[in-house]
């Protein structure tokens, strides 16, 4: 029985109760969780679990083979009791802010520049996004004036959607989704869809805030060159 991942159709849950399926030493498997078990480039959630009146703080959590498998400190004492699942939520929705921010960034250069994101992740204080241009374009871009551009486009709001497409629907959108839909698992038959108004959609897992509003002030706080037509644009959230 596969794991009810909670987190996909709200981001802002913050306690659940879940039974155990299994275990194995400190290595346990929900039939439900909130906890985001990272990729994408978003780290793991933290948080908790009551059983009785013992806690548990959770390690990690990673998906490995369809599973979702969170590590504790110790072994649970008891397989038939119902646990209570608490989420660190200052993480929780810092990581929101920083996904949803990578994604207007990219979004917004993509529209612009026709520029690809490679890659990104979310660090503790700031996150980082890679992305590929092309060459006749990339010495017009005006970087210096990225982040007046982006604070110009977030001082709207947008709201953030997801949706699910089946595999032959993302496979002909492939073009607006900014995603190779052919290096996604071929047992993936939904693709999960993240849209920021008219600004970004692409295939994404991770969590994010439902509008623009809630993103927190920003700063780029450097662009680097990785490589001819690669750039590395590194951000953080501000107090």
């Amino acid at each position: 029985m596969a794991t009810i991942e909670l987190y996909v159709e709200n981001s802002y849950i913050k306690e659940c109760t879940a039974n155990i399926v299994s275990i194995k030493e400190q290595f346990v498997v929900f039939n439900q969780t909130i906890f985001y078990p990272g990729g994408g480039g978003q780290p793991c959630d933290r948080g908790i679990i009551k059983q009785g009146d013992k806690t548990y703080n959770i390690l990690t959590v990673k998906k490995i083979d369809g599973e979702i498998i969170h590590e504790f400190e110790r072994p649970l004492q008891h397989i038939n009791q119902t646990v209570e699942m608490q989420i660190d939520w200052s993480w929780r929705f810092q990581n929101m802010q920083y996904h949803t921010l990578l994604h207007v960034i990219s979004g917004y250069l993509y529209q612009h520049y026709n520029a690809l994101a490679t890659s990104s992740q979310i660090e503790k204080e700031h996150a980082r996004l890679e992305l590929s241009f092309s060459p006749e374009i990339i010495q017009e871009i005006p970087f210096d004036q990225l982040e007046q551009s982006i604070r110009k486009l977030l001082a709207q709001p947008h709201n953030v959607y997801t949706k699910i497409l089946s595999r032959d629907e993302a496979e002909q959108k492939e073009w607006t989704i900014k995603t190779v839909i052919n290096l996604l698992p071929a047992s993936l038959n939904e693709i999960r869809i993240v849209q920021i108004n008219d600004i970004d959609e692409q295939a994404c897992g991770g969590t994010h805030v439902n509008n623009t509003t809630e993103i927190k002030d920003f700063s780029i706080m450097k662009i680097q060159n990785k490589g001819p037509m690669k750039k590395r644009i590194k951000i953080q959230l501000l107090d």
